[in-house]
């Protein structure tokens, strides 16, 4: 699933990636979309050094941030070239928005998105940073189908705070994405799919058919029991099935849990008998690239974005 061709111009991804998570930071490059990923590097951070939210600052302690970041990136030959940063799904808003027609001119849709977020953010729609994707109409067959178009907002201000950090340690951010949106790149392109991923404050279900996005829902792990982080993934998988008309086989998870821990919130249900599955495992690492800090599975988003 490529994320955001119209709105990057379909730039080619940088072949560096680095994901910011409150827990700490993970970077790792690849030659190609399609290689392993070639080295790895997981650098803990203390814990409130970093937040999740669309209320700035991101940074806590930026001094700390900086020297554990510098270290991660400093593993690899690459001052002055692109990176793709990873934020927190918390840190932005992730709309599919409905419209009767778009303008035909790709410049006069952004402004068009812009108007129809400013009563969903809470945050100041004019000047966040905003890309957009067309997506199929749900319903090619109908002439009077609306268009579709999946949105990704995040706040001017931890905007610039994740530009300034990376751009004060000599690195350009070239693209910025939220890590499910990241980690969807990861998913076949072909079939339908279901994805849960995990962060230490948010889990986010979300459904791709045939690369397209048609669910995007995010729920806050703060006030989230086991139970009601099972139910989300309950609500998604009957979704799915009465979306898509076929039998849900398999579950993807990426993130922060892995599928022993989502399997334990689901077991509670009693009914759950669909497997569980890491999107990412060692097999997406070349044989000296392993991480051995944390769980392959950690690295998805990181994964997602040097594929997409």
């Amino acid at each position: 699933m490529r994320l955001f061709p119209t709105s990057l111009q379909t730039a080619v991804r940088p072949r560096l990636a680095c994901e910011i998570a409150p827990d700490g930071i993970l970077a790792a490059r690849s030659a190609s979309m399609e290689s392993p990923l070639d080295e790895a590097v997981f650098a803990p951070l203390a814990e409130g050094v970093v937040s999740a939210g669309v209320t700035a600052p991101l940074f806590h302690d930026s001094s700390v941030v900086q020297a554990v970041l510098k270290g991660a990136l400093d593993s690899f030959e690459s001052r002055g070239r692109d990176w793709t940063f990873i934020v927190p799904d918390a840190c932005t808003r992730v709309h599919i928005l409905d419209f009767d027609t778009l303008p035909a001119k790709a410049q006069e849709i952004l402004p068009l998105v812009r108007f129809r977020l400013r009563r969903m953010l809470p945050f100041d729609a004019d000047l966040a940073g905003v890309s957009y994707q067309l997506l199929s109409s749900p319903n090619p067959a109908r002439k009077d189908a609306p268009v579709q178009v999946m949105t990704a907002a995040m706040p001017a201000e931890i905007r610039d705070e994740v530009e300034s950090m990376a751009r004060s340690l000599q690195r350009e951010p070239g693209v910025l994405l939220p890590a499910t949106l990241a980690a969807l790149a990861a998913l076949p392109d072909t079939g339908s799919h279901l994805l849960v991923h995990t962060e230490k404050d948010s889990m986010t279900t979300a459904i791709t058919h045939d690369g397209e996005l048609l669910l995007y829902r995010a729920t806050d792990r703060a006030t989230s029991d086991p139970g009601e982080m099972a139910q989300a993934v309950l609500v998604a998988a009957a979704y799915f099935e009465d979306a898509l008309h076929v039998p849900l086989q398999e579950v993807w998870v990426a993130g922060l849990e892995s599928t022993d821990v989502l399997r334990q919130h689901l077991a509670a249900d009693g009914a759950w008998q669909i497997p569980l599955r890491a999107l990412v495992n060692s097999q997406s690492f070349s044989a000296n690239g392993v991480p051995n800090q944390v769980d392959p599975g950690r690295f998805t988003s990181v994964v997602g974005a040097l594929r997409g």
